[in-house]
């Protein structure tokens, strides 16, 4: 149900009436193919001439041959637009999730997942979803034209058609599983690439290039592996169900040879079946089997969209876990933030309840060490994560930050790893707004960068990458926080900006941010490192969720 809500209903009923249609004409036409054997084995006299009987065979291929091409033509759009849908559910999902889709899932799972996974679904939303309800309607419809003829035939067929669904089950518990240690596997060596390309200079440094070569040549032969095992279970589940075609139609050919030796006359609505109605009966048993063998050899289809299910079932379960979405309205002006015994963490608190209090023009440090949950605090804060226990109070009333386009507009938050543009150093600073010039070297001036960028040839239109380019780590959070700074936040929320500094430069920086607290802006920053050049208001230590949380206030 999670991949077939994505499918036009209209499309795939029109699709059905196709397939209806081509099996008709199959019907039709060994009709007519047998009549004509019929009469040049009897030498009887047929109502129509065999030129008529001719055009009609004729006709009735071509009716199926353009059924086919149009139906063909609508599953491949209907894939098209099924795939496309299903892109945009995740990626919706994953928008709505922010920061808290990891560490649920990785960027490598999540390409995967978009690209070579969702690329999978092609057979599954193309040709099985037609197949399954043609391995309804086809063999109904032979049933009925076989019976017309005779009455055992269609019950060899019906007692030996369980047969291809049991093995199609049985089988299909293997290729379900093993596509699912295929996916796992194709993550794995996903996220193996990610790390090691993210940390090649690292690698060249220790010298262990050659052995995470190595190690990432085992994890590709796993995948290949994985995926061998995959088509192998395809290609028997293929050949089991030709197999047990092939005995379901020899047993109705060895009736028949049986039956027009005189052996014996059952079977027949009366004393005797012409070669007419035979010939028709063997070409019709081979048809009835047709969409089944289909459905089995795209079996490996429904195989990867169950695995691919599962996983966006995970990230259905982790998006409606969060609360409704707040809705953009109208938010009084940052005068007070207070934290009543605030939790956060993405399953877990992290960290001990905290509280506090700020008004304009006061500022809060967190003293703790790394891995006591200062970012996952300050994402929450933020809007970013939603909040374990606890309440924030903007104002004095309660507020849910989370996803809150209203508060966010009122803050600045700038994280240990910044987010840049591809553009200049001013489309990078004022984001689509408009600046002076007075207000952006101002801002640069604060962050302690003025000097970075005045030596540069075009200073302020300089073109920098996402990667920052030239920019060492601190001159690109320095480079972020100009940019908080520029757009004047009632909050702004720093982590760890000094932590790339060199003490002098982290003294400047810090003696910078007073000109923000001056302006009646309110400051947050978590750091493992002292901060003795800034006065703040309130200085707390934030603890893991296991140990006592101590905190105290300066005057």
């Amino acid at each position: 149900a999670l991949l077939d809500q994505h499918l036009r209903a209209s499309e795939l009923r029109f699709s059905t009436l196709l397939g209806i249609t081509q099996t008709l004409m199959t019907i039709a036409f060994a009709w007519g193919a047998a009549n004509l054997i019929g009469l040049a084995l009897s030498n009887q006299a047929d109502p129509m001439s065999p030129s008529s009987t001719v055009a009609l065979l004729l006709i009735a291929l071509l009716i199926k041959s353009l059924a086919a091409y149009a139906q063909n033509r609508i599953n491949l759009r209907s894939s098209v637009f099924a795939r496309d849908r299903l892109r945009q559910a995740i990626l919706d999902r994953c928008f709505r999730l922010g920061v808290s889709l990891f560490p649920g899932f990785k960027p490598s799972e999540l390409a995967n997942l978009l690209t070579l996974e969702t690329d999978k679904l092609k057979d599954y939303f193309a040709e099985y979803q037609i197949q399954k309800k043609m391995a309804v309607y086809t063999p109904v419809l032979i049933i009925l034209a076989s019976a017309a003829v005779n009455w055992l035939v269609p019950l060899v067929l019906l007692l030996t058609t369980p047969l291809i669904p049991l093995f199609m089950i049985l089988i299909g518990k293997r290729a379900a599983e093993a596509s699912r240690n295929n996916l796992e596997a194709l993550n794995r060596l996903g996220h193996l690439l990610e790390d090691r390309l993210a940390n090649l200079n690292l690698l060249q440094q220790q010298d262990s290039v050659n052995y995470e070569s190595k190690r990432l040549y085992t994890q590709s032969d796993n995948f290949r592996k994985s995926t061998m095992k995959v088509l192998r279970l395809a290609f028997l589940s293929g050949t089991l169900l030709e197999f047990f075609a092939a005995i379901s139609v020899a047993l109705v050919a060895v009736y028949l040879g049986l039956f027009f030796l005189d052996k014996y006359s059952i079977g027949a609505w009366s004393s005797d079946i012409s070669f007419a109605e035979g010939a028709f009966l063997l070409m019709l048993a081979p048809e009835y089997y047709l969409p089944l063998r289909k459905m089995g050899a795209l079996y490996h289809a429904k195989s990867n969209a169950r695995a691919l299910a599962e996983r966006l079932q995970y990230l259905g379960e982790l998006s409606d876990a969060l609360p409704a979405k707040n809705e953009p309205g109208a938010l009084c002006e940052l005068t007070q933030l207070q934290c009543v015994a605030l939790c956060s963490g993405a399953i877990n608190p992290v960290h001990q309840p905290f509280s506090f209090t700020l008004k304009p023009g006061e500022s809060l440090l967190l003293e703790a060490p790394s891995g006591t949950g200062k970012t996952t605090l300050l994402d929450t804060l933020a809007g970013l994560r939603v909040a374990q226990s606890g309440e924030v109070r903007v104002n004095g009333q309660a507020l849910s930050l989370y996803d809150n386009a209203s508060w966010q507009r009122q803050i600045g938050y700038i994280s240990q790893q910044p987010e840049l543009i591809y553009g200049t150093l001013r489309e990078n600073l004022s984001l689509g707004r408009e600046f002076n010039e007075t207000e952006l070297w101002s801002a640069l001036e604060q962050a302690q960068l003025a000097e970075v960028v005045s030596a540069l040839p075009d200073q302020l239109n300089h073109i920098i990458t996402d990667a920052g380019d030239f920019l060492s780590g601190g001159q690109v959070q320095r480079l972020a926080i100009a940019r908080a700074l520029l757009h004047k936040p009632r909050l702004l929320l720093l982590d760890e900006p000094v932590a790339n500094l060199d003490q002098e430069t982290a003294e400047r920086f810090m003696q910078g941010l007073k000109f923000h607290t001056e302006s009646g802006g309110m400051l947050i920053m978590a750091s493992h490192r002292s901060a003795a050049a800034f006065d703040f208001t309130q200085r707390q230590q934030l603890l893991k969720a296991d140990n006592k949380f101590e905190g105290k206030a300066d005057a």
